[in-house]
């Protein structure tokens, strides 16, 4: 829900303009990708795809680092080797591979993939993870006997910043002249990463189970067995230009000894001229004894630059029927990466002979650059929980920095330090954030508004502060949670004994402070009760242990920690010689869910128009709010004793109107 001057008319309209955009936009690379691999024939004399324990993938940058991949980086169809590399995968990608080479066209081999976040696709606001697709296919010649085909189908999750799971659905098939076989299977990964602050490197470990599957059958009898394959590889980032990795490889082979079971990968990186050109080296092998030191050598370079990457790898070997040559073309668009810094070069300082030298002066204090890796520095917060409602209570939180150093070196810091401030959902989607240079000294406040000028909803959310070395790279250095809570406690409120009340509270926020309060049918105050913290269960008077049998008025009273203020009303029959009774609950505080806010009034008349007809049985209202001086015309819709009633159609306007409604209390 965004508090704008536009109707949701016009936010859908730009939401199928802009995925429309997203759509072309892809069709164009894909395009032009073809393109770059339809120049050359596209075959050779040997098979990668029926050495997939060899290469794994089709990928000319992972096969020239032997294949050592499975903890490797997301881009460049890093999700064939470990489909859990999706969920770190930033933007989208389109990649084309092939063997420009002659040879045999039984051979022939060509790959084709796409992934991507819905977010770029401009499919969603929110963080639901990464989609792939992928095609390997060779013996696509005319004049083939065989041929075989592997399709997949990704996703890939990640769980904050350095943990993220995926699965590959892989359809198999192989055509020979007797008969088709085909299988399904399923591809499982996940992946860590262990960022080495004080070194500015990142250590990433990945484990990824391939080919699970029964086997290929035909009327339930098995006539071919897939072996399990399952990979586990580390990988060193050693900054942001070399790259170590190494896999181990086992496939489930019971008839063979572990020698010829187990394959080791390594291979190694580096980029150069400001990482527009790349070169590498890797081996692959059987760990037998004998053969270990006859494997596959693999050696590779690569081209790129902010949209796409040419990449090459030659492999040789004695596994191979012959020579393999590998080249990927890779564009990828809606990416976030750090431009490589520029490198300053000094002035030239020129010596007159007109005067002579003056002595050197130097500054009463210098500034050296805080790194963060030194820097020790606390997150602190004002407030863990606020409702950003302008009631002037908890409406917003302060966030500060506490420095641990002492003396100069906090002063220095506190002018120096670079910094970034992010809020984070429970999708691990940033919401919001902030950076600048210098410990700000009266800290930095939010009132619950997203980047995009929108109230945030309900929930717990993270903040998170990084500090930022001199390339600009962020690293982690705290993070606090934060809840924000609107809704005011929902309260139920009924006779228990002759001379007590039960109680029960729910609120997603602790509860600060209760008052009860007992009156006669005089509205005379007969007994006050009140106390910090929840109420107990079960309240006694002790005013109506001596009263005859009466009717009384109950009403409760109580504030979260987030200053949102309920109270629920009930008659009551109370008094020593009678059984109590609930009569009449009467609840004072409702709720309601508020879809559009807006500046200009015919918008809400709009959206209020286009909620009634599409919710004839709802209630649907436009007020106004005064919020930093302006007023907005808010539309709500419904009338709710509790939250849990607003889920259903909460949950349906999200699903057909692309706007998450918020609760609020009904004014």
């Amino acid at each position: 829900m965004v508090e704008n001057s536009s109707g949701v008319y016009s936010m859908q309209f730009n939401f199928l303009r802009r995925s429309r955009q997203n759509l072309l936009q892809i069709g164009r690379k894909i395009v032009l990708v073809g393109v770059i691999l339809t120049v050359v024939s596209v075959s050779a004399g040997a098979s990668s795809i029926a050495h997939r324990d060899i290469f794994v993938g089709a990928s000319a940058r992972a096969v020239g680092m032997g294949s050592a991949f499975t903890a490797g980086p997301s881009a460049n169809n890093g999700f064939l080797w470990n489909p859990s590399s999706l969920g770190f995968m930033d933007g989208a990608e389109v990649n084309m591979s092939g063997m420009p080479v002659s040879g045999s066209a039984s051979s022939s081999e060509q790959a084709f993939s796409v992934a991507a976040n819905p977010n770029t696709l401009g499919i969603t606001d929110r963080n639901f993870g990464n989609l792939s697709f992928a095609t390997w296919l060779d013996g696509w010649g005319s004049n083939v006997t065989e041929s075989t085909q592997i399709v997949l189908f990704g996703y890939g999750l990640a769980f904050g910043q350095n943990a993220s799971a995926g699965a590959n659905l892989r359809y198999y098939q192989n055509n020979t002249p007797i008969r088709t076989n085909f299988l399904w299977s399923v591809d499982l990964g996940m992946q860590f990463a262990y960022p080495l602050e004080k070194w500015g490197d990142t250590l990433r470990v990945g484990l990824n189970f391939s080919e699970l599957s029964n086997g290929i059958r035909e009327d339930g009898v098995l006539l071919e067995s897939i072996p399990l394959a399952a990979r586990f590889g580390t990988t060193y980032e050693l900054g942001k230009d070399t790259l170590f990795s190494a896999d181990f490889a086992v496939r489930g082979e019971n008839d063979i000894n572990w020698g010829e079971r187990l394959r080791f990968h390594v291979g190694a990186e580096r980029w150069l001229i400001n990482g527009h050109f790349g070169v590498r080296v890797g081996y692959t092998t059987l760990t037998a004894y004998d053969t270990f030191w006859s494997g596959e050598l693999a050696r590779g370079f690569s081209f790129r630059n902010s949209t796409g990457q040419l990449d090459y790898a030659y492999v040789t070997g004695s596994e191979l029927e012959q020579e393999v040559h590998w080249i990927s073309a890779t564009l990828h668009w809606g990416r976030s990466d750090t431009k490589p810094a520029a490198t300053v070069i000094p002035p030239e300082v020129v010596k007159t002979e007109e005067a002579p030298e003056a002595p050197i002066l130097m500054p009463a204090v210098l500034t050296p650059a805080v790194a963060p890796e030194i820097t020790a520095v606390e997150l602190q917060l004002s407030a863990h929980t606020i409702s950003p409602n302008n009631d002037g209570v908890a409406d917003h939180t302060t966030f500060r920095f506490g420095l641990q150093e002492t003396g100069d070196s906090q002063q220095v810091a506190s002018r120096t330090l670079k910094w970034q401030l992010n809020i984070r959902d429970e999708y691990t989607e940033s919401i919001w954030e902030k950076s600048g240079t210098g410990v700000p000294a009266a800290g930095i406040v939010w009132d619950g508004i997203a980047n995009t000028g929108s109230l945030v909803p309900d929930g717990n959310y993270e903040v998170q502060l990084h500090l930022l070395d001199a390339q600009g790279k962020p690293h982690l250095k705290d993070s606090e949670k934060l809840a924000v809570d609107l809704i005011p406690t929902t309260l139920e409120l009924f006779g228990n004994t002759p001379t007590t009340v039960g109680v029960k509270t729910w609120d997603m926020s602790p509860i600060a402070h209760w008052k009860l309060e007992l009156f006669d049918t005089a509205n005379t105050l007969v007994e006050q009760l009140e106390g910090e913290g929840s109420p107990p269960a079960e309240i006694a008077f002790s005013k109506v242990q001596t009263q005859p049998t009466a009717t009384y008025t109950c009403k409760l009273h109580v504030q979260d920690i987030a200053g949102n203020q309920s109270t629920q009303q009930a008659e009551l029959q109370l008094g020593a010689d009678t059984q109590p009774t609930a009569g009449q609950t009467t609840p004072t505080a409702k709720l309601t869910l508020m879809v559009g806010s807006f500046a200009q009034p015919s918008n809400a008349e709009m959206m209020a128009e286009n909620l009634g007809w599409m919710y004839p049985d709802e209630k649907v209202q436009i007020y106004t709010a005064v919020v930093d001086a302006r007023t907005l015309h808010r539309v709500t819709i419904g009338e709710f004793s509790a939250r849990s009633e607003a889920t259903d159609l909460k949950q349906h306007i999200q699903e057909t109107q692309g706007i998450e409604p918020i609760l609020i209390t009904l004014q």
